[in-house]
């Protein structure tokens, strides 16, 4: 790697690793390590002095490293030779997460940053599964649910039921998705039932099912959802709407484990981790007998608030670049980008709907868009006027104000989170080109 060079790749580096028990590794274009973390020594189990210069080969073990190594220089090129464009994928390998980014200068391959997290307790332990490749999605890896991250690895592989508790759109199945595919069950079905669209008369059957000519009109089995998600996960979204017999019958499962479908004699056992959400507060709930207590006892193992969008306002320029990759993926063609006029204002915004809000604000304006910039000038005429609406009242962009009492106390650690990822995405968005990554994160190269 240039000598001129190696300051300001440090640098960026060692903002990353601040606060995160993450190993980083800067790895030279000839494949040997360059720069490692404190944390990334105590993952090896090696001294600086014993690692820097070492091939990564060697001092991975062999283990993390894909076949598909974004230094190769086969890497980007599929078979009729056209390049992938990619300069950024994220690997599973065993008990690790890893996130690989390629850096260039002035278009000429340099190095390679690995950021490697542990997803459990387990030290490295030889794989014989192949990595693959997949997309990161910020909507987990957001300052907010990503400070939950540690918390969701020790709960994942259990048994124990979660209530997870938050506004509509604030983010209840993704982050139920993201603890069915942090256990042992993420390859068995994950199935959602949304109790609010389903009329209360129906609910039962369509939790426990029943068999064909079970009742009249009965002229097809249906299993019911406890049975499609036998083996894996069932969500049980907007909680509220459950009638309170059916209550009774789903505490009966989750005490006992076996179902009887409608029509049928003989009862069925169930291997099945049932989650929870509500927008509504338990207390709530409780006080105004919606739900049963004994019900809400064995359900609640553990509960998680998520807060609305308008607490979380740090993580909005993450959303919407994630949206904005989402979109020009689902498109196939390349994505407006939003100026910082425009990101200003996203921020400033309430957002009473939440993610689900931001998400169809950002898409409505990439879908509309005229320009390959959208300023506030060129947005939507819809869209402006919903912004511009709050702007100026709303909230300040400070990130200290504004925020609940009860969020105060992680804005610190939140900010670490999004800044690591805010440098992890320039460098992607600037194709690994350091000095343009500083120069739009303002920071130095001087050490």
């Amino acid at each position: 790697m240039p000598s001129s060079s190696q300051n300001i790749y440090k640098l960026l580096a060692s903002r990353l690793a601040e606060g995160t028990d993450s190993a980083f590794l800067l790895i030279g274009s000839d494949y040997r390590i360059e720069w490692l973390s404190e944390s990334a020594l105590r993952l090896l189990g090696a001294k600086e002095g014993e690692a820097v210069g070492v091939p990564c080969a060697n001092a991975l073990k062999d283990k993390i490293c894909s076949a598909a190594c974004l230094l190769s220089k086969d890497f980007g090129q599929d078979s009729e030779g056209k390049s992938f464009g990619s300069v950024c994928m994220e690997e599973a390998a065993g008990n690790l997460q890893i996130k690989n980014t390629l850096i260039t200068d002035n278009g000429e391959t340099v190095g390679l940053l690995k950021q490697i997290s542990r997803t459990t307790d387990n030290a490295i332990l030889p794989s014989t599964e192949k990595s693959s490749a997949e997309n990161t999605s910020l909507e987990v890896r957001g300052s907010w649910l990503g400070a939950l991250e540690p918390t969701l690895a020790r709960i994942s592989p259990t048994t124990i039921p979660v209530l997870i508790v938050g506004e509509t759109g604030t983010g209840k199945e993704v982050l139920a998705k993201r603890i069915h595919e942090m256990g042992s069950r993420k390859n068995k079905p994950f199935v959602v039932l949304d109790l609010s669209v389903i009329p209360e008369t129906l609910i039962d059957d369509a939790l426990f099912g029943h068999t064909r000519g079970a009742f009249t009109g009965a002229v097809a089995d249906n299993p019911g959802k406890l049975l499609q998600a036998d083996g894996g996960t069932l969500l049980l979204d907007e909680l509220e709407n459950i009638p309170l017999q059916v209550q009774a019958k789903l505490l009966r499962f989750l005490e006992t484990g076996v179902i009887e479908r409608i029509g049928q004699n003989r009862p069925t056992p169930l291997d099945v981790r049932v989650l929870a959400a509500t927008n509504i507060s338990p207390a709530t709930l409780l006080q105004t007998g919606r739900l049963r207590e004994d019900l809400y006892y064995r359900l609640r193992g553990m509960t998680i608030e998520l807060p609305p969008l308008r607490e979380r306002r740090e993580e909005i320029p993450l959303l919407v670049e994630t949206f904005r990759g989402n979109w020009s993926a689902r498109q196939k063609k390349a994505a407006p980008e939003f100026s910082s006029e425009v990101i200003h204002m996203m921020c400033r915004y309430p957002y009473p709907g939440n993610i689900r809000e931001l998400r169809h604000i950002v898409e409505l304006c990439l879908s509309l868009a005229e320009n390959s910039v959208l300023t506030p000038e060129n947005l939507p005429g819809e869209i402006r006027s919903i912004l511009e609406s709050n702007t100026k009242t709303a909230f300040p962009l400070h990130f200290d104000e504004g925020i609940s009492q009860s969020a105060s106390g992680r804005v610190v650690e939140a900010f670490s989170a999004i800044e690591r990822d805010m440098i992890i995405r320039a460098l992607a968005k600037h194709q690994g080109r350091v000095a343009e990554t500083a120069r739009s994160l303002d920071m130095s190269r001087i050490t």
